[in-house]
């Protein structure tokens, strides 16, 4: 825009009979208005955004492996479910001695089982937090695909924002060229200083860079979205029209009470009970496991038979379990904090995105509806001015250039919009709503 402003009035000429015919349809617009070659209009297949998500989750690894994840931990949770198994013991005595005892005549055979029994609540405690574990699991998977969503939506909202800016700026270059043209012309009739040909041409060249500058925006927008997609390049077409739809957000109350079922916060909820499960496990090791014996003994110098039995109760004299206690109680306060601290920065995060989402919806719609007809009416009722002769040239070109400051950041607010609209859904939508691909 700034070009703008070293433009030389002896342009004024050309630059009305230039905007006589050119149309500043601004929201939404035909997307054939892109023609470019880097346009993302010149594929016939178009893909929505609800399109790109689902293909963004069905690709994405980060979602595969928190998938993955849940399985381990379903696998863990079974684990911990099972009773421990029990010994089976032999035992020879009287075998292999002296005098009587040579051979086996004498031998005593004992065939036993022993178990050892949980007690204390740690079979208990050691499945609780096994579940719990899965479910965190199941929450960081939940959380994996809303992150996906969110930065689809993002990226696909940026190559629509940097398809305008690249239109807007080789607008502004076509029209820097052509003025240029004029320009030179009059200098060489003798008509110009040389010095008005040197403002055209630095202003045609920063035109250029602008442009070269917002191609190279465009098309790194274009990668970032075919790679959350899994392509190679993006050569389908967007849903134009997504771009420029608003919806303004609800009260702030209605996404806090939100808040609560956000699968982040489950998630670290869901980490403090397993520490929680898993400290009540430590502090119930304290208490050893007696171990269960039973058997039969046989005799065979008189072909007797006898059972026996057996307790076995370890002594904690020098091992309280002391150690993983404390470590322990220190992962489940470490968890708790972590918690409280991901509630406290969501809950911030989820104001200032909704006073973004409000800011930008309020930008956009006031630029729409006001600004930009309000422009747009200015640059006409210039224009016309100078043609009659009622106006200077000056009033015809900060006109113009108001326009395009306009739509530049029109198109901002909208890019804004979408990304505070997509951070508030990561962050309130609850796992029952999750929109997008379902899992089979």
């Amino acid at each position: 825009m700034n070009l703008l402003k070293k433009l030389p009035c002896s342009c004024a000429a050309f630059i009305s009979l230039f905007f006589m015919a050119k149309s500043y349809a601004y929201e939404p617009h035909n997307p054939k208005d892109h023609k470019y070659e880097e346009s993302i209009y010149q594929n016939s297949k178009v893909i929505t955004l609800q399109e790109a998500i689902n293909l963004g989750l069905e690709f994405s690894p980060e979602v595969k492996s928190s998938k993955d994840g849940i399985t381990a931990a379903k696998g863990l949770e079974k684990q911990a479910g099972y009773w421990s198994n029990p010994n089976f013991e032999i035992e020879a005595e009287n075998i292999a001695g002296t005098g009587p005892y040579t051979g086996s005549d004498s031998a005593e055979y004992t065939y036993s089982l022993s178990k050892s029994i949980d007690i204390s609540g740690k079979r208990y405690a050691r499945k609780n937090a096994a579940t719990q574990a899965k479910n965190a699991a199941n929450s960081n998977f939940t959380t994996a695909k809303l992150s996906i969503m969110r930065n689809i939506h993002v990226a696909y909202a940026s190559v629509l924002a940097e398809a305008e800016e690249l239109k807007l700026a080789k607008e502004q270059e076509l029209l820097a060229k052509q003025i240029l043209k004029t320009v030179s012309k009059r200098v060489n009739a003798a008509r110009e200083s040389e010095i008005q040909k040197i403002k055209a041409t630095v202003a045609y060249e920063s035109a250029v860079i602008a442009t070269s500058q917002e191609k190279q925006q465009f098309n790194s927008a274009k990668q970032n979205l075919a790679t959350l997609l899994g392509k190679n390049s993006l050569n389908v077409s967007l849903d134009h029209s997504h771009f420029f739809d608003l919806t303004a957000p609800d009260p702030i109350a209605t996404y806090q009470t939100k808040f609560s079922d956000s699968p982040i916060l489950k998630k670290f909820y869901y980490l403090s009970k397993e520490k929680k499960f898993a400290y009540d496990l430590e502090s119930a090791s304290k208490v050893s496991d007696p171990t269960v014996k039973i058997g039969i003994r046989e005799f065979r110098g008189s072909d007797e038979q006898a059972l026996v039995a057996g307790l076995s109760i370890p002594l904690p004299i020098f091992n309280w379990n002391q150690g993983n206690t404390s470590h322990a109680r220190a992962k489940l306060s470490q968890a708790r904090n972590n918690e409280l601290q991901a509630k406290l920065s969501l809950e911030q995060s989820l104001i200032e995105e909704w006073r973004n989402w409000q800011i930008s919806y309020q930008t956009a719609d006031k630029l729409k509806n006001k600004i930009l007809p309000t422009a747009k009416k200015a640059f006409r009722v210039a224009k016309s001015g100078y043609e009659k002769g009622k106006f200077p040239y000056l009033e015809v070109l900060d006109a113009q250039r108001t326009l395009f400051d306009a739509r530049a950041k029109y198109h901002t607010a909208l890019k804004q919009y979408h990304v505070a609209r997509a951070n508030i859904e990561l962050i309130t939508t609850p796992i029952n709503n999750l929109k997008g691909k379902k899992d089979e």
